[in-house]
């Protein structure tokens, strides 16, 4: 998108508007902390959103709190206070019934306010779970298996989780989401959302094999839940990423390619 380099501070004020439904003034902001680059100020308006809490700072009695900590407790690295690690995580998962590596978990690390896969810390574990009222293993379970999962039928909650999976999928001190990452959070997250979904993916792995950026996946949703999507009417010079650019080409010449062989068959 080097459009976005070449244009002046109000297209880029009104583009980043459009990408994050937010204020002009939030925008200009953004950018200005990001030297006026658009796909940084993205970054950095998501990297915000996934950190802030749903609610005030809840007030709760000592009683809560106490069990709260208990819980923590249970599953703290001894090795690492005031942290829950791998372990610490995979003991959790059991006792909550869930498997770590599908949507439950992504779901779970969300609200716990976790910051890396697999890891949690103390702070962040015991406010989430004061906001979330549970202050027990039984009613974390009940929220995760009930609360967290009928939201996902809410359109602002699932693109939370969306653009949340992006931090939590990257290896440390990466900028980028591995490809092989990105693949498995895609289907966990837009398996049954999207048709084209393994088309997409065979794409990646055919003609890409590089990591995806940020850009990339957050304008991806846009694109798969856009309504009666027509591959001869993409418009190739929007807001898209040249990698969804170079999709919607995959497909054209997939398509193609079918109905010629399907010619061929049927005059033989």
């Amino acid at each position: 998108m080097s459009f976005i380099r070449n244009s002046s501070q109000d297209d880029k004020t009104k583009l980043l508007m459009d990408f994050t439904n937010t204020s002009q003034k939030e925008a200009q902001r953004l950018l200005r902390h990001s030297n006026w680059d658009v796909n940084s100020a993205l970054n950095l308006y998501y990297e915000q959103a996934s950190t802030k809490k749903p609610s005030n700072k809840p007030k709760a009695s000592s009683s809560q709190t106490k069990a709260i900590q208990e819980i923590f407790n249970k599953y703290e690295d001894p090795d690492k206070k005031g942290w829950i690690t791998v372990d610490g995580t995979m003991e959790l998962c059991q006792d909550l019934g869930i498997d770590p590596t599908q949507l439950d978990f992504l779901l779970l690390s969300y609200h716990l306010g976790s910051k890396h896969m697999g890891e949690f810390s103390r702070q962040e574990f015991v406010e989430a779970c004061l906001s979330l009222h549970c202050d027990s293993v039984a009613k974390l379970k009940h929220a995760l298996t009930n609360d967290f999962q009928n939201n996902l039928k809410d359109v602002n909650y699932f693109r939370n989780i969306y653009n949340y999976a992006f931090l939590f999928g990257r290896q440390t001190g990466q900028k980028n989401l591995a490809l092989d990452a990105a693949v498995e959070l895609w289907k966990l997250l837009l398996a049954g959302r999207y048709d084209r979904l393994d088309q997409w993916i065979t794409f990646l792995e055919e003609k890409h094999r590089k990591a995806i950026s940020r850009d990339t996946w957050t304008l991806f949703l846009d694109f798969a839940t856009q309504p009666n999507f027509d591959i001869d009417t993409h418009d190739a010079e929007g807001a898209w990423p040249i990698l969804i650019d170079e999709f919607v080409e995959y497909l054209k010449n997939t398509s193609s390619n079918n109905i010629s062989n399907s010619i061929s068959s049927n005059s033989t």
